[in-house]
This record gives C-alpha cells, structure tokens and sequence, in this order.
C-alpha cells in the first residue's frame, strides 16, 4: 500500500472490528483467550485484503468501461451518427 495524504487519512473497511480487538486486549482477552485475539485480527486482515483487491478491480472495470464508451462514440462521430441519451440515429 502506497503511503499518501489519501492513504493515511482513508479508513479501513475493518477499522471498527480492529478497535473491537483493543478493547478486548485492554479488558484481558489477550492473557485468557489469545486465539480470539489472533482470529479477529486475522479476519480483519483478511476483510482489508479483499476490500483493496475488489476496490482495484472495479477501478479497472471502470477504467475500461469508460475506454469503451469513448472509443464508440469517437467512431460513432467519425461516421457522422449522433447520440442521445440511450440510443443513437
């Protein structure tokens, strides 16, 4: 993960499980039930890695989605054909 202004000051999808896991580290979770503690951390990892994984991928769709609907209608322009809203002449 890049560290920019926009990374440190955006939230983790996870953010409230991983405050969840310093509350129950302070009440004594961490000596008594450690496996709880390593779980949830790791779900939450999880959760972060997927959300940046999905995130990209959109990112991607939409990029080329937006290559697309330019390319038609530059080509729909060069051939002299006018859009409307949803369909063209």
């Amino acid at each position: 993960m890049s560290d920019t202004d926009a990374t440190r000051k955006r939230r983790h999808v996870a953010d409230p499980l991983r405050e969840r896991i310093l509350r129950l580290e302070e009440l004594g979770y961490q000596e008594s039930e450690p496996m709880l503690i390593q779980t949830l951390t790791a779900c939450a990892d999880q959760i972060d890695r997927e959300h940046d994984r999905r995130m990209r991928q959109a990112k991607d769709e939409m990029r080329k989605a937006t290559c697309r609907y330019f390319s038609r209608v530059v080509e729909d322009y060069k051939h002299s054909r006018k859009w409307k809203r949803k369909d063209y002449e």
